[in-house]
């Protein structure tokens, strides 16, 4: 994603960009998106989502989700803890949401909430921030149907997802994350299959096809060295992945994101 604009705090980040990652993940907090302008799918466990201009996406603590970025426009990202909503936080860290998808203008007063949460600046930014995001998820919170989920699951799936995120350009295996992590290997390649649609390998190599899209599309390096950075063995192999995953080779991937820069 191409950050326009950032806005960190301790508990909170926020980032606009023209687009939104492919690449499968969760993490600990939660992640509210708002689009301002384009449209993408979201993903989140099982379920798909379109979002338009005014629609607001958000998923839960360990919730997996990831996006495709159908037009480029202008893409609001905010990541903050449960800690900083008061009362609610136990709560959201045992639940997730029955839908994660918001349609536009269900939501009261959000654009005005948004437009001052990006025009803080100062000493008392974290401050202000943190009172925002209680403001919207009080809003939020009664739209949402809430389902418990098995922590301990999560807690596996969390570990699993998390090694391959930060190890996916590696040789990783089955046999070496079992090994890692202290779990069998036929247990996270079923949590996979089950949880994520996709056999061991196929996530990996969407992750790595995710990492090379924005490579793609944010630098210059050459292709070559793309397929040899993001993991795979082979230029050859690198192609043909790309291809079925994205539907283009990467030189045209390449070509069409340079022109719709250019367009926006």
């Amino acid at each position: 994603m191409e950050i326009v604009y950032e806005n960190k705090t301790e508990a909170l980040t926020m980032q606009i960009g023209s687009g939104l990652s492919g690449m499968i993940h969760l993490h600990k907090e939660l992640e509210l998106i708002y689009v301002e302008s384009g449209k993408a799918v979201a993903y989140a466990d099982k379920n798909s989502y379109i979002l338009n201009k005014g629609d607001v996406f958000i998923t839960f603590p360990n919730q997996i989700h990831y996006y495709e970025t159908i037009e480029y426009g202008s893409f609001a990202v905010i990541i903050f803890s449960s800690k900083i909503i008061y009362g609610f936080s136990d709560i959201i860290s045992k639940s997730v949401p029955d839908r994660n998808y918001i349609p536009c203008g269900e939501v009261e007063d959000f654009d005005y909430i948004f437009n001052r949460v990006t025009a803080l600046s100062g000493d008392y930014t974290e401050l202000a921030l943190n009172g925002y995001i209680n403001v919207l998820m009080s809003r939020i919170l009664p739209i949402l149907q809430l389902k418990t989920v098995n922590a301990e699951n999560n807690t596996a799936l969390y570990n699993v997802i998390d090694y391959c995120t930060n190890n996916f350009k590696e040789d990783i295996t089955l046999d070496s994350i079992a090994e890692k992590l202290h779990l069998s290997k036929y247990y996270i390649s079923h949590m996979i299959n089950r949880k994520l649609n996709q056999n061991f390998n196929e996530y990996i190599n969407n992750l790595r096809i995710a990492e090379a899209c924005n490579l793609l599309r944010e630098t210059n390096i050459k292709i070559a060295d793309i397929s040899e950075d993001v993991g795979f063995g082979t230029i050859r192999s690198f192609n043909r992945a790309f291809k079925q995953i994205t539907g283009v080779s990467p030189a045209v991937y390449r070509e069409k994101n340079a022109v719709l820069k250019k367009l926006i």
